[in-house]
């Protein structure tokens, strides 16, 4: 009986470290949005690892899939130009998968232009681990849509 409550406490230890770290991946995100409400180029870049890439996949007016990239330094400068509104990203479900230092993040969101809808879609993001509990965003690709949207209010 001695070596079944061993394997129920490593167990345990797992899937406490598991929560840790997908609440550290989290706060990252969390982070991210809470700068680009504020108008905070400081705190959104200090989300982002060096390398980092942004991406979106959208459709041209001919209907044909397109993949655009941002440069990191062209959105930071975005967020921390002055704005009348807020930019606000609602988010509905994180789904958080972390294998060693590598996580990958589901997000479905509504953005708004303070009270205005702007577009919805999803977001993929991809996280390195620098150090224990130092997560930083290396990717992000986005789809982008007037409709339907789930939490488009």
């Amino acid at each position: 009986m001695p070596w079944l409550l061993l394997l129920l406490l490593i167990a345990h230890s797992g899937f406490a470290q598991t929560n840790k770290e997908k609440t550290a991946v989290r706060q990252t995100i969390d982070r991210l949005f809470e700068g680009m409400k504020k108008g905070d180029s400081t705190m959104v870049k200090s989300v982002f690892h060096a390398s980092a890439r942004l991406h979106t996949t959208a459709f041209d007016k001919n209907g044909q899939a397109i993949l655009q990239e941002e440069s990191i330094e062209g959105f930071i400068k975005v967020i921390g130009t002055p704005h009348p509104e807020p930019y606000i990203e609602k988010i509905e479900n994180y789904h958080i998968q972390i294998d060693d230092n590598l996580a990958s993040v589901w997000t479905e969101y509504s953005f708004f232009v303070g009270e205005r809808f702007s577009h919805c879609g999803v977001n993929a993001f991809q996280l390195f681990r620098e150090k224990e509990g130092v997560w930083k965003i290396i990717q992000v690709t986005d789809t982008r849509r007037k409709k339907p949207c789930k939490n488009q209010k």
